[in-house]
């Protein structure tokens, strides 16, 4: 192997994500190959043995369970894609670009490990970096609980000996846990003081947190660049008038009520046909430029006919930029008649000539009638969702009503299959349907891990579509912004994992369970309390499947390599360049939080169940600042306002943790600590009460205090003119942008408004 190619092959070997990398200096069969007869070019490394690091095979996976993977340019641009773009961008000027170019110096541990906040923020903005602070929050406060919990609470539920240890078998984590502790013994004060001391331990660092983050947000809209939401409010609900359109009213009516900071209004006009050919025009011109800096020889031909399995065989690039073209006359014949149809809407962006001005249109009640000429911030240009300001603004909140009653009934009916499959899973219901695989079932460690793994992993499988699912009723429901559907749709997410994944298990029936609540709402704690104790083992199982073999998936990324496969070796197409996608926080963030619930809930009662998911916080606080770094780019920036939303759910879990300690402590007839408990609701409440009222207001409104400085500065760096002159034509409803504007470019992604996007050309 020549010394390049075997110093690269090395490199990859000990920096690529984790699934690549082995446990000796050189631990994997490699396969070299120079693409082209130059010398010069940068080999191409196939994996022929790979490497399975133990944590994986942990989470589920085993060398033989993952595929012989060719490290091409196709994995790296999965890998590595902000690298790559970033370093074409750099590389430009000389026009030479290598794959070695984008190689970490250091292991990928170490370099997520190494990226300070600031470099974080600058390059993914505030909302990664509050994504990571929900990490970061959950590693201090269950460090703590752990500490206190394997510390105290352990050795004091262990010795007590309630619990035959010769007659539990495999629940032998009830030695572990409170049911051990015999009724009314003095123990329990224990365990009492412990909840008080971790409720007003979560109290601090949620304050600190919201305090933090708070700033972080002030800080980041003060130092920003000029954006163009700042100047800009949406109004629906814009009253008809017999004689005048739409655009005339708007034009009057804010020339007349703001005449000193009143600039311009863009209409939104009823474009559906347009809006889809765009989606067409925009995935296929990424492909082109990925195409362009590709030699001939790398690019595939590929079928012109139906899938790409029949017809005649092209260049890619000249078969995509002939549908571009095709495309192109389509939009501008539509667009042509969008415009003498006049199809407007009562829906419109309105641009003022200050942030100060956009502050009190967008924060004030703009006419006597509260449902007409209303105004709310509107989102970046990047971020508006044009197909939901379709819909009335008299019909959201009709939609939005109907949407939680069918999510309510989406919960309930899914008990049904999720609690199938929950009992399908338990081995005396197998047996019993199954006769014929008793003979499997008596080897103890096929029992074992069918007892302990496979509800968990059955459960997982089948709660994967959720987000998506949750996310198609989100869209129904109206919201103008991606950023919106996003954050509604991660509330809906934990809302369902919650009531099934948690009360499914832990009580069976959620029928029952508000049945029972129903009829005797006092018995709430203890309900939840008698049913919680037994159903630890699972949830530890749960915290494996799900949150380690999460993360695994996370770091592998086989559901892009495995379509990308198909794409190219069934269909015959292949995806060129990056594959830049966004972070989901509707899937990542509900999952999180569904882990951190989970521990509230058992901080009390099993504390052996914190080590799990210790190792899951740490794991997954590095593998997403690795992944928000190298892999994730942001589609849009809010501002860190996931924050108050990741407050309410933990205030949730904390509330939650202390009424099931009212349970516990009566269950176990300790009724003077159950009493003694319910103080603890009150502070619950009243704290989140005071940080609802003291932050808050800081992420729904832009305060004066920060859009007159801003204001000024505009005024002395010159940016002013520049932001007038984009906000002409920023807010075109798609059916009037120009194709340049519709086309993506390099900075298509960018958070800020560069210096360079000031300059770009329009059409």
């Amino acid at each position: 192997m020549p010394l390049k190619a075997r110093y690269v092959a090395r490199e990859l070997c000990e920096h690529l994500p984790l699934p690549y990398r082995g446990t000796s200096s050189f631990p994997c069969q490699l396969l070299v190959q120079y693409p082209s007869p130059h010398r010069n070019n940068f080999p191409i490394v196939a994996v022929r043995k790979p490497c399975s690091p133990f944590w994986i095979q942990q989470c589920g996976f085993s060398s033989s369970s993952i595929p012989k993977v060719s490290l091409l340019q196709g994995n790296a641009y999965l890998y590595f894609a902000r690298h790559i773009l970033r370093e074409k961008k750099q590389k430009a000027s000389s026009g030479h670009f290598t794959l070695n170019s984008i190689i970490p110096s250091v292991g990928w541990v170490r370099k997520a490990w190494m990226h300070s906040e600031e470099e974080i923020l600058e390059s993914s903005g505030l909302d990664a970096v509050v994504y990571l602070r929900v990490f970061l929050f959950c590693i201090r406060f269950f460090g703590i609980c752990t500490i206190a919990g394997i510390g105290v609470l352990l050795p004091v539920n262990y010795f007590q000996g309630a619990v035959d240890i010769t007659t539990i078998g495999s629940d032998a984590l009830d030695k572990f846990s409170i049911s051990n502790v015999s009724d009314g013994s003095n123990r329990l004060w224990v365990h009492f003081s412990i909840l008080y001391c971790i409720s007003f331990l979560a109290y601090g660092l949620l304050y600190m947190e919201y305090v933090y983050i708070t700033r972080k947000r002030i800080a980041f809209l003060k130092t920003r660049r000029p954006q163009l939401d700042q100047f800009t409010v949406l109004v629906r609900a814009i009253p008809k008038a017999k004689e005048k359109s739409f655009s005339e009213q708007v034009e009057e009516f804010f020339s007349s009520y703001h005449p000193y900071t009143y600039l311009l209004h863009q209409i939104v006009l009823n474009d559906k046909k347009v809006q889809k050919m765009l989606s067409k025009v925009q995935v296929l011109a990424r492909e082109i430029e990925s195409l362009k800096s590709l030699p001939l020889e790398q690019r595939r031909p590929q079928r012109t006919g139906f899938l790409g399995l029949i017809g005649s065989k092209q260049d890619p690039l000249e078969l995509y930029t002939k549908q571009v073209e095709e495309l192109r006359k389509k939009i501008k014949e539509s667009q042509t008649q969008s415009v003498q149809a006049a199809k407007d809407l009562p829906v419109a962006f309105v641009s003022f000539k200050t942030r100060w001005g956009a502050a009190v249109a967008a924060q004030t009640q703009q006419s006597s009638n509260p449902l007409q000429w209303v105004t709310e911030w509107a989102p970046e240009p990047r971020d508006v969702n044009w197909s939901n300001l379709l819909i009335p603004y008299t019909q959201l909140w009709m939609r939005r009503l109907l949407i939680g009653v069918v999510l309510g009934c989406i919960i309930l009916l899914f008990f049904i299959p999720a609690a199938l499959v929950y009992t399908l899973a338990r081995l005396d219901n197998l047996m019993t349907w199954f006769p014929f695989i008793q003979t499997v079932l008596s080897i103890p460690v096929i029992s074992s891990f069918l007892s302990g793994y496979l509800p968990s992993l059955l459960l997982t499988v089948l709660y994967y579509f959720i987000p998506f699912l949750m996310m198609a009723l989100t869209k129904v429901e109206g919201y103008p912004s991606y950023s919106s559907q996003e954050r509604t749709t991660a509330g809906k997410v934990f809302l369902f994992l919650v009531g099934n994944s948690f009360f499914l298990v832990t009580y069976g029936s959620l029928l029952s369970l508000i049945s029972q609540a129903i009829d005797s709402p006092r018995q709430i704690p203890n309900l939840l309390a008698s049913s919680l104790p037994g159903q630890a083992n699972f949830f530890m199982n749960f915290i494996m499947t799900k949150g380690w073999t999460g993360l695994a998936t996370e770091t592998l990324q086989p559901y892009p390599i495995i379509s990308g496969f198909l794409l190219k070796y069934l269909l015959g197409k292949q995806h060129y360049g990056p594959r830049i996608e966004p972070l989901k926080y509707f899937r990542a963030l509900p999952n999180v939080l569904l882990f951190v619930f989970i521990g509230f809930m058992y901080t009390l009662l099993a504390p052996l169940l914190l080590p799990f998911l210790m190792v899951y916080l740490i794991m997954g606080y590095i593998v997403f600042r690795n992944q928000i770094m190298n892999m994730y780019e942001p589609a849009y920036e809010t501002g860190g306002q996931y924050w108050p939303h990741v407050h309410n759910r933990v205030i949730a879990s904390l509330f939650l943790m202390q009424l099931i300690g009212v349970g516990i402590f009566g269950v176990k007839e300790k009724t003077s600590a159950s009493t003694a408990t319910i103080p603890l609701l009150l502070i619950t409440l009243i704290f989140n009460h005071y940080c609802n009222m003291r932050f808050l207001p800081a992420y729904r409104d832009l305060p004066v205090e920060i859009t007159m400085p801003k204001d000024q500065e505009d005024e002395k760096t010159g940016y002013k003119d520049q932001v007038f002159d984009l906000l002409q034509t920023a807010y075109y409803c798609p059916s009037l942008q120009p194709m340049n504007m519709i086309l993506p470019s390099d900075d298509n992604y960018e958070p800020l408004l560069s210096h360079a996007y000031f300059h770009s050309e329009t059409v």
